[in-house]
């Protein structure tokens, strides 16, 4: 199957998910061996909260506040701040293979989700979680605050793509090292 008309199956398929407010988290990931989905490259999660006006996507941990006193023009030019900071990361991290696989895996609010459920597009998975493929770092390359909500950039990438980051695009403290498993746990701070 093509990966466009991949990609268009799973987005129907979350779409079905969040119409019927199942969904929790969505995870793209990045591999290279297509025997071994499970062992990663890279990974991005979208987590979401549902409202009376609909669902949101969650861009912040549970333990943060959402309010912020920050002005439009000023969350304007922290965002433009934030992207020239990831076109540069982007610029300076080694390349991914070129024969890179996608995989998506969905995951519901159980307590509302039948237990027999399943989207279009996605059949029923046996995996509790992922690893990544050789040693990862974990990247906390920016915030922007919002009065509604607060956009953090973060990326898990393999240590071997930072060879050639310059030391003054990330500070050491916006470097870490997480663990090798990503669990599922829905307690997981972001």
């Amino acid at each position: 199957m093509r990966l466009w008309n991949k990609i268009s199956r799973w987005m129907l398929g979350c779409y079905d998910a969040l119409q019927k407010k199942y969904l929790r988290m969505v995870v793209l990931a990045v591999y290279t061996n297509p025997e071994d989905p499970q062992t990663i490259s890279e990974c991005y999660q979208f987590k979401f909260k549902y409202t009376n006006n609909g669902p949101l996507m969650d861009f912040i941990s549970k333990n943060q506040s959402n309010e912020s006193s920050m002005l439009s023009t000023d969350t304007k030019k922290a965002s433009i701040l934030l992207i020239r900071k990831i076109y540069i990361l982007m610029q300076n991290l080694g390349p991914l293979p070129n024969d890179v696989c996608l995989t998506m895996k969905l995951f519901y609010y159980d307590e509302v989700t039948p237990p027999d459920y399943q989207p279009p597009g996605f059949k029923d998975g046996d995996c509790e979680g992922v690893i990544f493929e050789g040693e990862p770092m974990y990247l906390n390359v920016g915030e922007v605050s919002t009065p509604f909500h607060i956009f953090k950039v973060k990326v898990t990438t393999e240590r071997e793509r930072m060879e050639n980051i310059d030391s003054t695009i990330l500070s050491p403290k916006q470097i870490k090292t997480p663990f090798q498993k990503i669990l599922r746990d829905k307690d997981v701070e972001d």
